[in-house]
């Protein structure tokens, strides 16, 4: 099972993303157990009750980059999408995948399954 929490502040483009991640698992025929939530404490309590396979985080400006730098997980754990752009920052903090907003369902899509050989790569 998929195991996925999306972070973003804004609940219109947080509940797209879900839709998103929901219908890659659907045509991919992954089960997936997703929920979200606005800001880094909500993620942190979150990340304290069970570990996530994979994080999205959505949040604008530097409010995104201060969430990601809090969270100290495994490498490759964490989607990233920005209105800025941090992709020099997503590198040396070893994101899986960075893109750029708007969120989008061929953005979502290319974020899982490069996540996907990740994490087939790190299982052989």
């Amino acid at each position: 099972m998929q195991s996925v929490v999306v972070c973003d502040g804004d609940k219109a483009e947080r509940e797209q993303l879900l839709e998103c991640i929901r219908r890659y698992c659907r045509e991919n025929r992954q089960e997936l157990a997703a929920e979200g939530c606005a800001d880094w404490p909500e993620l942190y309590e979150k990340l304290g009750q069970a570990e996530p396979e994979v994080i999205f985080v959505a949040q604008d400006g530097v409010e995104g980059l201060n969430t990601i730098t809090n969270m100290h997980l495994a490498p490759g754990k964490i989607i990233w999408f920005s209105d800025l752009d941090f992709g020099v920052q997503a590198y040396r903090l070893c994101v899986a995948y960075f893109c750029k907003k708007p969120v989008t369902y061929g953005k979502v899509e290319r974020a899982l399954g490069r996540f996907r050989k990740m994490d087939e790569s790190r299982n052989i």
